[in-house]
Formats: C-alpha cells, sequence, structure tokens
C-alpha cells in the first residue's frame, strides 16, 4: 500500500515534462518558419534569373530576349535585339557561362548580380509583382535595411 507521501511531486513532473516538450516544439517550429523564409523569400525571382541565364549559357539568344520582355517584332524601347546581343551575346566578351553571384532583395524588386570571367558584372532586376526582367538601378539595394550578411563577414571574416 503506498502512502500519501510517495506520490507527491509526481503531477508537477509531469507538468514540467509536458512544458518542456512544447517549448521545444515551439521554438523548432519557429526556427522551421524562418529558414523556409529565408530560403522560398526570393525563390521565384532566382527562378527567373536562372531561366534567363540558363537561355543565355546555351545560346539561345531568342528565346533570352523574349524573357527579357521583348521580341523582334516589337523590341523593348531603348533596348533592341542588337543591343541585347552587345551585352549577352557573343560580343560580350564572356569567355565562361554566366552565374549567379550574389542576391539582394528589395521592397519591389529583387537585384541578381550575374557574371562571367572577362565581362563585366551585370545587376538585373526582378519585379516582385509580374517577375519581368531588367537591368538594375545599382547592384545593391538602396533602401534602409539589415544586412545580416554583411554584419556577420566582418564579426567572423569571410569573403566579400
Amino acid at each position: 500500500m503506498s502512502t500519501y507521501l510517495e506520490q507527491y511531486g509526481v503531477g508537477d513532473e509531469q507538468r514540467d515534462r509536458i512544458r518542456k516538450r512544447v517549448l521545444i516544439g515551439v521554438v523548432a517550429a519557429i526556427a522551421l518558419a524562418i529558414a523556409g523564409y529565408l530560403f522560398f523569400h526570393n525563390f521565384a525571382e532566382k527562378q527567373v534569373a536562372g531561366n534567363f541565364l540558363s537561355l543565355v549559357n546555351s545560346k539561345n539568344y531568342q528565346a533570352a530576349y523574349q524573357e527579357w520582355g521583348c521580341t523582334e517584332q516589337h523590341p523593348c524601347p531603348n533596348y533592341d535585339f542588337r543591343r541585347f546581343m552587345e551585352d549577352w551575346g557573343p560580343q560580350s566578351k564572356a569567355t565562361s557561362p554566366w552565374k549567379v553571384a550574389s542576391v539582394d532583395a528589395c521592397k519591389s524588386f529583387v537585384t541578381v548580380n550575374v557574371q562571367a570571367q572577362g565581362a563585366e558584372l551585370q545587376s538585373l532586376a526582378i519585379q516582385r509583382s509580374d517577375k519581368s526582367l531588367g537591368f538594375a538601378p545599382a547592384p545593391e539595394c538602396q533602401e534602409r535595411q539589415w544586412r545580416w550578411g554583411q554584419f556577420f563577414r566582418r564579426i567572423f571574416g569571410g569573403s566579400k
């Protein structure tokens, strides 16, 4: 026969275990939500840039020009196919495939910096609203924002 004092505190231990499990679950859910946000925040815009670069790298310049939002029948104002070929075609002095160098997010667009060996850094802007492609005004977003990557690189070192 058990006595009254043998069962003393058993309910408290169970309650503490439940609290600990709930707290761990909440922290894990928050960490997964933050990781998902950071991974998927600019995902669609990166896909547009990647598709454009794959077309340019495969020398399918007509399709790349269409991805830019222009056609030979309806060229973009101030950016006809001849100028497009000067920037992205064989005349561009690029000796290696174009690759994404960095990505910076603004409120209305995402700046994707692309580079190829022998060519200058090109800054592309992908609009968030309609995923249209164009040149970015600057290699980095000019809006005020937290620059966590730069902050941690300054503290811990690293490239760029």
